[in-house]
């Protein structure tokens, strides 16, 4: 049996040379600090360390509040450190989330997302410190600026969230590290239940899809076959994720029967109730990956044109499994080869990922 090593990912210090330093007992805080959210789930999860070494910065009594899309509310209201989380209204931030913003007072705002949109969501409640990237015509609506993030650099080098890591570095915490408390989902138990997850079950949760496109997505037939293996040997399959997922589910219930498909039947909150219930995940590189591992699932994913450094999952224990030919990683969404298409996904075999799950469920409680 193949041994395989734990994913770790590695963090580099200032990776765009930022040097801007202010004393975090020198900063009006007011009522506390804004956290205006990335907009894709997969994007979001992977700044939860750099949000939580700013929570921590933040005085008591202050607040920690999050301006988020509405469709991840429910994410960031599972981080127990989070205050009060304010969803947009649609992409932006309109006349009632402006008013909510003001009776909360904040006095600092970090803006994580690179588009002018978010810095201006912002820039329009008034909040005296605003810290951001530069780029994109957007430096005018900051106070204070960290260098623009370099397209491309870093691939194959450091985690993505070493460029969040420098919102807290300017505040003194220059720790490299992914400590972040797990979510959390008080009626996980209650709300998987409803969806038929069996209690006393040792469930296989599988996420076949990702929403970046086909380039992502290891084949439906492959996770079929983990799915008999597993069903044969340790527990019941439910099958999540979007409407866009539902026939992957079907491949996979048709081959094996008792899988429970739930793509298209349950939005944020039920997933993260159904990933909490998880013996063990099994995803793509997706926003699924890394939210099970944000809720501190176990887990196996198969990465295909994209690159595991820089976006691997953070939390839990996960295996990657990956065999890239010469082509790999082009971040492409989808395959331009026709000679042998999306064989980078196609060269990973079902076997391996059931060697994986094997070593993982041994290592893991």
């Amino acid at each position: 049996m193949n041994e395989f090593a734990i994913y770790e990912p590695h963090l580099e210090p200032h990776v765009t040379g930022a040097s801007l330093r202010l004393d975090p007992a020198c900063v009006e805080w007011a009522n506390g600090l804004l956290i205006r959210s990335t907009n894709w789930l997969g994007d979001a999860l992977m700044t939860l360390p750099a949000a939580y070494k700013l929570a921590r910065l933040v005085p008591e009594p202050c607040g920690v509040f999050v301006l988020s899309p509405p469709g991840l509310v429910p994410m960031w209201e599972a981080a127990d450190w989070v205050s009060h989380v304010i969803p947009l209204d649609g992409k932006r931030a309109g006349e009632a989330v402006s008013k909510r913003i003001w009776l909360l007072r904040p006095g600092v705002a970090a803006v994580f997302p690179n588009s002018f949109g978010a810095a201006a969501d912002v820039w329009r409640q008034g909040i005296p410190l605003r810290l951001g990237r530069r780029g994109r015509w957007r430096g005018g609506l900051l106070t204070h600026r960290l260098p623009a993030w370099p397209r491309g650099h870093g691939d194959g080098k450091w985690h993505q969230l070493s460029y969040y890591l420098e919102f807290p570095a300017v505040f003194g915490d220059d720790s490299l590290d992914i400590a972040c408390p797990p979510l959390r989902v008080p009626d996980a138990a209650e709300r998987a239940a409803a969806l038929g997850l069996e209690p006393g079950v040792s469930w296989l949760v599988m996420a076949p899809g990702a929403a970046y496109g086909p380039a992502k997505q290891w084949p439906a037939r492959h996770f079929a076959e983990v799915a008999a293996w597993w069903t044969a040997e340790r527990g019941r399959v439910a099958i999540v994720g979007t409407d866009r997922e539902r026939a992957a589910g079907e491949v996979i219930t048709e081959r094996v029967p008792g899988s429970l498909n739930l793509a298209g039947k349950s939005g944020m909150a039920d997933l993260m109730a159904v990933l909490a219930k998880a013996a063990a995940v099994l995803a793509n590189d997706s926003g699924a990956m890394h939210l099970a591992a944000a809720l501190g699932r176990p887990g196996v994913a198969a990465f295909g044109s994209t690159d595991p450094v820089a976006t691997g999952p953070i939390g839990g224990k996960w295996i990657l499994l990956r065999d890239p030919p010469d082509c790999a990683p082009c971040f492409q969404r989808t395959c331009s080869r026709q000679d042998h298409p999306y064989e980078c996904l196609e060269r990973i075999p079902p076997q391996l990922a059931i060697q994986a799950l094997q070593q993982l469920l041994n290592d893991v409680p």
